[in-house]
């Protein structure tokens, strides 16, 4: 391989093209420099995307099928009962602006439901959804069910699903950058803006051709990515805690979770 390919950029904070592809393309897979640690059965609460599938995961498991409604979704007396568990409460809800009634209502449990989908534990049949043998070998491992969902979150999911933002690759190419934007410089509290600036300057290719619906392009794609990944991704996974009550306009300001250190490993070389 041509030795440019191994030598460190600045805008990818000093990791080369080649620790990117990796990166980009073989997310927490062996090869990659960004590796999922083994967690102690408590970290798992910390979790609210892992705590939602596997809610539902417990509910395939125990039950001959989940009866889905004329439209294909779960039954509003099961997404009640999941939203019960609080594990993620959607802002909209709680402030009485939006009611909860059907799957779709909660983003959270619609993309609970998306991902038993996307890792191979649940399938539809015949107007129920029933556990998978794959699924049954998750309900048995919480480390294998994380891992999978992360990785279906990260390189199986389509980010643009919940928003109105045109790119369906911002935030989502490359998530594995910003984990470690987050594992390098998250200790100390700061605002999102700063990670954007970081994330644009290493993929600045994501910003081309796109036509913001308001503001600037820049102010556009500084929220698209703000949304996707710290509000979205960093909070569902645990990853990160937003640190102040945002009033309108306001930036967030971030700080990673003592569960991030438990649950991501960087190789020595990318020096995090």
């Amino acid at each position: 391989m041509d030795e440019r390919n191994r030598r460190g950029i600045p805008e990818f904070e000093d990791h080369s093209p080649e620790q990117m592809h990796q990166i980009i393309n073989f997310l927490f897979e062996k090869i990659c420099p960004i590796q999922l640690k083994k967690l102690n059965p408590d970290d798992f609460e910390l979790i609210p995307i892992f705590k939602g599938v596997k809610f539902l995961l417990n509910e395939l498991s125990v039950s001959h099928g989940i009866k889905l409604t004329a439209k294909g979704f779960l039954p509003t007396k099961l997404v009640a009962e999941l939203y019960g568990q609080k594990y993620f409460l959607d802002d909209m809800i709680e402030k009485g602006i939006s009611k909860l009634y059907k799957e779709t209502d909660a983003l959270y449990i619609r993309l609970c439901r998306i991902l038993l989908e996307l890792i191979g534990a649940s399938k539809k049949s015949k107007g129920k959804l029933t556990i998978t043998s794959k699924g049954k070998k998750f309900n048995l491992n919480d480390q294998l069910l994380l891992e999978e969902i992360l990785k279906a979150y990260c390189t199986k999911f389509n980010w643009a699903y919940f928003d109105g933002c045109e790119s369906e690759n911002i935030a989502r190419l490359g998530c594995g950058f910003s984990i470690i934007l987050l594992g390098k410089y998250g200790k100390e509290v700061r605002d999102e803006r700063f990670y954007a600036k970081k994330y644009f300057e290493a993929y600045p290719m994501l910003k081309e051709n796109i036509v913001p619906t308001y503001g600037t392009t820049e102010e556009y794609v500084f929220n698209c990515y703000s949304y996707r990944m710290m509000e979205q991704f960093g909070l569902l996974t645990g990853m990160i805690s937003i640190e102040n009550d945002r009033k309108f306009r306001e930036l967030r300001l971030i700080r990673t979770t003592e569960l991030f250190e438990k649950l991501i490993h960087f190789e020595p070389k990318l020096n995090c």
